[in-house]
């Protein structure tokens, strides 16, 4: 059976702060130029993203805003080339090597994201031409943790998902052949928790992934 590390991309591969504040900060001043009218667009933002998944999405379906253009704006030359400073800095070299290693073991490695593919693809090359990147986020229908995002992995391969949010780990509890790592600093009952690309490769090289669930999932 095929094995596949899955992870998430922000929050876990890029966490450098002033990066995905930049993030942020394109985000909210989106908001600001498609809904004028809005008296504060950075908690505008923040709820819409934490309701609907996506600051885009929000948008589009509270209120009916066209968001066509939302990756061009927010993705913008400067943020891309703020995140072209961050994957060839040295730390984040390291991690690839690290991540480009373990490849050669027999695993594949996949970048399963919210994140629309400009974003991804540099980070995916960063590490290997051989990475396999999935933007469920692309066209805001299924986003994670909503139960179609993760439907692309369903072709009966052996899964360790890693993510820095219980939310989007959440559904893979139940699904078999997923095993949920948490990526963070707070202890999870219900899965292996990580704070580092390194004990990620770790992790994966020292546990047996050949039974559905694994690794510390609910029994």
């Amino acid at each position: 059976m095929n094995r596949t590390l899955l992870l998430d991309i922000d929050g876990v591969l890029i966490r450098d702060k002033n990066l995905l504040g930049h993030v942020r900060d394109n985000c909210v001043r989106y908001v600001q130029t498609k809904f004028p009218s809005c008296k504060n667009p950075v908690e505008t933002n923040r709820t819409l993203y934490l309701a609907y998944g996506h600051t885009a999405r929000g948008l589009r379906d509270v209120h009916h805003i066209d968001v066509s253009d939302f990756n061009e704006h927010v993705y913008d030359r400067h943020l891309m080339d703020h995140l072209t400073e961050v994957i060839y800095s040295n730390e984040f070299q390291k991690e690839a090597r690290d991540l480009h290693d373990l490849m050669h073991t027999g695993w594949s490695i996949a970048l399963f994201t919210n994140a629309p593919i400009q974003w991804a693809r540099p980070v995916a090359r960063a590490i290997s031409d051989r990475i396999y990147v999935s933007c469920v986020g692309s066209d805001l229908t299924a986003l994670k943790p909503e139960p179609g995002a993760y439907m692309s992995f369903m072709n009966g391969g052996n899964y360790i998902y890693v993510d820095d949010s219980l939310k989007n780990l959440g559904p893979t509890r139940k699904m078999k052949h997923w095993n949920p790592v948490y990526f963070g600093d707070e202890t999870v009952e219900w899965c292996p928790t990580v704070s580092s690309i390194s004990e990620i490769c770790k992790l994966v090289k020292t546990n047996t992934f050949d039974i559905p669930n694994g690794i510390g999932a609910s029994k």
